[in-house]
């Protein structure tokens, strides 16, 4: 961690020698006004605690799962000095009694799995370039390990639902110099999961990986957006994932007045074999969710499609999987016969409370065949700004016990977020 630091240091020190003006590094006072207003008016603290417990009973030989946790985030971000910006944050999860859980690395195999392993790290640190005086208008870069999320996860996200965030060691560059336009790239050298570095296999996975997004937003309609997703994973016990993927997506809602809106989005990827993967397979991706939105009350139903050949299934490893196929986590990684999804869900916030309830079922996209169903519910209040107290359930009815069992999660937690 000395390391990173006193690297990125040196590259802001570097940074800000190289473009900052001459009466500048001659001590013009102006620095420490601009340097105050880096660090302390458009700085930011982070902090963020979260306290939760979650069960899981599932109908197989494992022991209930209780678990009890808390996961404390602390760091700073700069504004921006001259173009350049700086920011940090620490991780913390720390287990409340007995481990009565499977975290995936306390050795506690007999009981059910609840992935949120002890571990104190380094979740981000980069240093960034941007800001009215950057070097390139309308242009920022971010460099060093950082959260990253598109869209609606489904192709990267930070797996926030866990106590341990997913995030990446990476260079990223966004530009908006075009009218209602969002150019992006994104190297990926490593990726830092939620199972933590004590996960020799699963912690951390190293690659050389290339995304790009383009998006353009029409007026009063939505966005459109492409993406290429070449994931190039280095070592052989990973070269399963490398993979490369490209797709479309359309996302909006249209106001048919002031009480009613219509609510739309679509897309589609096709995902191939790529560099050392040794599988060969040509799959198709498919989403499509409608839905209608009245005085705050929101109903979407839903459809969403992962091929698979028998062999292989479309896979995308760096998403924010809770968000998908369930929220009993039982599908994190697509069957060789792929999987479908059809759900409906509905939503309103009453009295400050956000409410949601809704049910999916699951089948095989290649053979047609019942994995289950399952039902689900969210409710949350935010009190004070900053206090969120959340209670979430999910339900699986399995249809295919050699896919997966009967099981059931609750969570309950409390939130702290300056």
């Amino acid at each position: 961690m000395n390391r990173l630091v006193g690297v990125t240091f040196s590259l802001i020190i570097l940074g800000v020698a190289l473009v900052a003006p001459s009466s500048v590094r001659a001590g013009d006072p102006v620095v420490f006004d601009k340097l105050n207003k880096a660090v302390v008016d458009d700085g930011k603290l982070i902090l963020n605690v979260r306290f939760r417990y979650e069960y899981v009973g599932q109908d197989n030989t494992l022991r209930d799962a209780n678990a009890v946790n808390v996961r404390t985030r602390l760091g700073y971000e700069t504004g921006y000095f001259y173009g350049f910006g700086f920011g940090f944050d620490v991780e913390n999860v720390h287990a409340i009694g007995d481990d009565r859980y499977n975290s995936t690395i306390n050795g506690r195999s007999d009981f059910s799995t609840v992935v949120d392993p002890e571990d104190s790290e380094l979740n981000q640190m980069f240093i960034k370039f941007g800001g009215k005086e950057a070097f390139i208008p309308d242009t920022t870069v971010k460099v060093g390990r950082q959260r990253i999320i598109w869209d609606n996860h489904r192709f990267i996200g930070n797996v926030g639902w866990r106590q341990n965030e997913q995030t990446f060691d990476s260079a990223r560059i966004i530009n908006t110099s075009i009218p209602n336009t969002s150019l992006q790239y994104i190297y990926i050298d490593k990726v830092h999961r939620i199972y933590t570095k004590a996960s020799a296999t699963a912690g951390t996975h190293d690659m050389s990986s290339h995304l790009a997004r383009a998006g353009y937003k029409f007026e009063g309609i939505g966005e459109l957006s492409a993406r290429a997703v070449l994931l190039d994973y280095d070592r052989a016990s990973t070269s399963g994932n490398s993979s490369k993927t490209f797709g479309l997506r359309f996302t909006g809602k249209y106001p048919l007045n002031d009480d009613w809106k219509v609510l739309y989005t679509g897309e589609y990827a096709n995902q191939e074999d790529w560099k050392q993967n040794t599988s060969n397979f040509d799959l198709n991706y498919w989403f499509g969710e409608g839905g209608i939105d009245y005085k705050g009350v929101t109903l979407k139903v839903g459809y969403e499609s992962l091929e698979g050949n028998g062999t292989s299934g479309f896979q995308t490893p760096l998403a924010t999987l809770h968000l998908f196929e369930g929220w009993t986590d039982l599908f994190l990684t697509t069957p060789a016969d792929g999987i479908t999804d059809l759900y409906a869900k509905i939503g309103t916030k009453i009295y400050g409370t956000s409410l949601l309830v809704g049910i999916k079922t699951l089948e095989a996209e290649n053979t047609s065949a019942d994995y289950g169903t399952e039902t689900f519910f969210d409710i949350k209040r935010t009190f004070w700004g900053h206090v969120t107290p959340r209670l979430t359930g999910a339900f699986y009815s399995s249809d295919d016990d050699t896919i997966a069992v009967d099981t059931d999660k609750i969570w309950l937690g409390i939130t702290y977020k300056y």
